[in-house]
């Protein structure tokens, strides 16, 4: 199981590099052009766009420290706790993407 884990983290780590660019140009189309009916779908892209980084950037870290070849106690204890920041920073990132949902 923990080989099949790898792989299919190292593969949604490419993955979600190619989202991380489309999504963003689609954010900076609908920041720009998207008219005041798109505030709905603003707060889709931006919430999109926050989970995609955040699964992106926490799983690189996580594979950097991996490499430096940590022991199993301590890769759990890694793991967990890159999990509880990234349900952090969702949160206070949801917090930021709020008024987003109820302007006009």
């Amino acid at each position: 199981m923990g080989m099949w884990r790898s792989v299919v983290l190292w593969l949604l780590q490419r993955i979600t590099a190619v989202m991380l660019v489309l999504l963003l140009g689609l954010h900076l189309w609908a920041s720009n052009f998207a008219t005041s009916w798109a505030s709905l779908f603003r707060a889709g892209v931006g919430l999109s766009l926050l989970v995609i980084v955040l699964f992106h950037g926490l799983n690189g870290v996580r594979a950097i420290v991996l490499d430096f070849g940590i022991g199993q106690e301590a890769r759990r204890f890694l793991s967990v706790s890159l999990v509880m920041l990234g349900v952090a920073a969702f949160l206070f990132g949801v917090f930021g993407l709020w008024p987003l949902l109820f302007t006009s």
